[in-house]
């Protein structure tokens, strides 16, 4: 997400970026859950991402040290704070972006902190070739009393020209927000381009035997819309062009790996590629990770 979101930086692109304060399970009396009441460390790092160097920045970035619940970027207890004062953590991230000097804007993909389960079944994945086999695969749900997304999360979508899922952990980062009700659903009904923007390398912890089609069909699953995929054709995970196609949906190929880590996405090579999507139209876009 950093890197996409570095490569729109300085832009003239319109960014709303979305992304997941839900508790992934982590378990009861955790002190960072005790701390700050939400998952807000993609909040935090998307701001920092979006922001010009200065004093603030490097102030919210510096860990502090809290008796028995350790060590803590600023940056979270100030969100955690303005959260508590204004009663939303959409409203404390806007804020917070404000004095950063964050052009765009920086919301929660869900009103107050979801709580994601997972369940693991055999479901029937097609790779587009007729072929079908069982595969064991985590399919994801929200719980609570509310896991409705802040309206102007959902009117961001609804108004974007392009909408961007940032590559990261498929369940940890894209779908903890891409799959949340109310987003997915605005997905589906927005007139403009869902593009994935796909890993380069299998995620070894939660995706490490699945190939980069079942990656998609994976979204599909869990209701997520894709467009276009944005990918490397030098990367480890690799796509087929062909296969996207007969899957319904684009393939866009460019050179976007770091020459540093080939793990990482190259933010001079990702705003290339997005340039030329992005040439045929003015530009409103929308990133959720």
């Amino acid at each position: 997400m950093a890197s996409v979101l570095r490569a729109l930086r300085g832009t003239d692109t319109g960014l709303t970026v979305i992304v997941s304060i839900a508790d992934e399970g982590q378990r009861d009396g955790d002190p960072h859950q005790r701390l700050t009441g939400a998952g807000v460390e993609e909040l935090r790092r998307s701001l920092e991402a979006l922001s010009g160097d200065g004093p603030l920045l490097r102030a919210i970035r510096r860990p502090l040290t809290i008796e028995r619940l350790g060590r803590h970027p600023l940056g979270n207890l100030a969100l955690a704070s303005a959260a508590s004062a204004f009663g939303d953590y959409s409203r404390a991230s806007m804020w917070l972006g404000e004095q950063l000097g964050v052009d765009g804007a920086v919301l929660p993909a869900t009103i107050e902190p979801a709580k994601m389960v997972d369940r693991k079944a055999v479901f029937e994945l097609s790779g587009g070739r007729g072929r079908r086999r069982g595969r064991k695969v985590r399919k994801l749900r929200f719980v609570g009393e509310r896991t409705e997304s802040p309206e102007v999360a959902v009117e961001a979508i609804h108004n974007a020209e392009w909408v961007l899922l940032a590559p990261g952990a498929l369940y940890r980062s894209v779908l903890s927000t891409a799959a949340v009700p109310d987003l997915a659903a605005a997905l589906w009904s927005t007139p403009a381009r869902v593009v994935w923007i796909a890993n380069l390398v299998p995620d070894p912890v939660e995706a490490a035997d699945l190939t980069a089609i079942e990656h998609l069909l994976v979204m599909r699953l869990h209701g997520v819309r894709v467009d276009v995929v944005l990918h490397d054709p030098s990367a480890e995970l690799k796509f087929d062009a062909e296969e996207l196609m007969r899957n319904g949906v684009e393939s866009v190929s460019s050179g976007l790996r770091s020459r540093t880590d080939p793990s990482l996405h190259d933010p001079q090579g990702l705003r290339s590629a997005l340039s030329s999507l992005f040439s045929s139209r003015s530009v409103r876009a929308v990133g959720l990770a």
